[in-house]
């Protein structure tokens, strides 16, 4: 890793903006972290106050293939829909191939919740489920926003501790 060594009242400053700079990024992204998990939360609780459940067939889309330190992984993208009043619904999510062999079963099919008073809102049953407890919404968010904190933690370190470096004083022989 580069190492870039500057005077002790530089390094002073550059660890204090560091500092500065890390807070500011982890408050600004467990907001984000927050707003994403609460408004989930909104949405499936919406759907879900006045929902109408439907099995729909679900499709294989396409299958993308990603290469990543010399082991490759398959992503399946699946796609679903289904009329409510004579307009057609799209719905689409993607799986790991772990997960992926339930829906590609023949006749495969999946649960749909949509809203009755606005059909446009829909999404996976399983999904709005998960979504729905506030309780499993708020744990998963504590993990991320503890797991992001040790990640801002490591960067840091990095920045402070082996980018910029205190350079190393010179000690003069006495001959």
């Amino acid at each position: 890793m580069i190492s870039i060594p500057v005077s002790d009242t530089a390094h002073a400053r550059l660890s204090n903006a560091a500092r500065w700079l890390c807070i500011l990024g982890y408050v600004i992204l467990a907001i984000v972290f927050a707003w994403s998990a609460l408004s989930g939360h909104r949405q499936a609780q919406a759907i879900l106050a006045d929902a109408v459940t439907v099995q729909v067939p679900v499709q294989l889309d396409h299958v993308e293939e990603s290469r990543r330190k010399g082991r490759v992984s398959h992503t399946y993208h699946f796609r679903y829909q289904f009329a409510v009043d004579g307009v057609d619904r799209v719905g689409e999510f993607s799986t790991s191939e772990d997960n992926a062999s339930p829906y590609l079963e023949d006749g495969a099919a999946v649960a749909v919740a949509y809203a009755r008073t606005d059909p446009a809102r829909f999404e996976r049953l399983d999904r709005l489920q998960g979504q729905q407890s506030l309780g499993a919404v708020l744990g998963r968010l504590s993990m991320g926003v503890v797991m992001l904190g040790v990640l801002v933690f490591v960067v840091y370190l990095l920045l402070t501790r082996k980018l910029f470096v205190v350079r190393p004083s010179s000690i003069t022989a006495a001959g």
